[in-house]
């Protein structure tokens, strides 16, 4: 029986639901916590699919499995960034710790242990504040099963502690570039790594992104407090949602994508807990910004060296005004 509670984030794709619930019971959790938002107002199909994501939970309430359900309220959808937030939110309120699954995320059987070894493991040390599942190369990081990380993949399967959920801020407003930049900077980042987050940065501060991300505010809480995450050596969690029922996840071609995953346990811990850069390097190559680098970012560089002038000088917009 799994002791740490577990959070399912869901919304109205039953079909994926119904995979991840499986696996989750499999561990027969004494806590399960499901959040689900609501349908957004017109949309009669959203309405149908989120009556079935009920219908798939409802057939697991009658286990012996203690299950709390947090259906948001009629004519309120809060989205993909309030929402999952709210769901946190909630969930840490009465959980000291625990492990988290969105309904897209189908994870090894051995990734609830992994989860529920480290979460104990550091469970007082500051510095650490998420554990992720994903591991995007074949290459191996350290002499454990695991390794320390800033690019915390949290991505649809991982756990964290109440501690760190608590510095969670949804748009980060206090922060400046200057700022920032220098945080990146600590962690050892380069400059192009440093201008995509200071970017996304401007988007949060602007909610550029109406309200569809929670993911990257909390791995900016993470650095601006100065912590860590831990990553492990092998792929723990197959992501199902690549399709067109996803709202970010729709590139079926994207690295993240279906990959399978593999058992960990039992865990060989690290000798070290510094941080690799060489693999949150290569983490950001492959999966956030893929066209800044290689032959592709020679290509662009004289629109990023267009870009740092502009922004070197204050000026916005073409260097060209429209004609009257």
């Amino acid at each position: 029986m799994l002791d740490t509670s577990v959070l399912l984030i869901c919304f109205n794709r039953p079909d994926h639901i119904r995979q991840v619930l499986e696996r989750i019971l499999e561990q027969r959790p004494g806590n399960l916590y499901i959040f689900q938002d609501h349908w957004r107002e017109g949309r009669a199909d959203e309405e149908r699919l989120c009556e079935e994501v009920k219908a798939e939970i409802e057939k697991f309430i009658s286990i012996s499995t203690e299950i709390k359900l947090h259906y948001c309220t009629p004519d309120h959808n809060l989205g993909c960034g309030p929402g999952p937030m709210t769901a946190l939110d909630w969930f840490f309120s009465e959980n000291e710790m625990g492990i988290i699954l969105e309904d897209d995320a189908v994870p090894h059987p051995d990734f609830f242990g992994y989860c529920e070894e480290l979460l104990t493991r550091y469970k007082d040390d500051e510095d650490v504040r998420a554990i992720g599942s994903m591991h995007l190369d074949n290459r191996t990081y350290g002499d454990g099963s695991y390794y320390f990380s800033m690019m915390n993949r949290t991505f649809c399967a991982w756990a964290t502690w109440a501690r760190a959920w608590k510095d969670f801020d949804l748009f980060h407003r206090d922060v400046t570039r200057k700022q920032f930049n220098q945080v990146l900077k600590d962690y050892g980042c380069g400059l192009r790594m440093r201008e995509y987050w200071c970017e996304r940065l401007a988007e949060v501060q602007k909610d550029a992104l109406n309200g569809s991300s929670w993911d990257q505010q909390f791995w900016m809480s993470i650095w601006l407090h100065h912590g860590k995450g831990i990553m492990p050596n092998v792929n723990l969690c197959t992501n199902i949602g690549f399709d067109e029922t996803g709202t970010h996840t729709t590139d079926s071609n994207s690295s993240g994508a279906n990959r399978k995953a593999y058992p960990i346990l039992p865990l060989k811990h690290p000798t070290s807990e510094i941080i690799n850069h060489v693999s949150d390097q290569r983490f950001q190559e492959i999966y956030f910004n893929p066209v800044e680098y290689g032959l592709g970012g020679m290509k662009r560089l004289p629109y990023r060296l267009n870009k740092r002038l502009k922004r070197l000088v204050g000026h916005r917009g073409s260097w060209i005004g429209k004609k009257k």
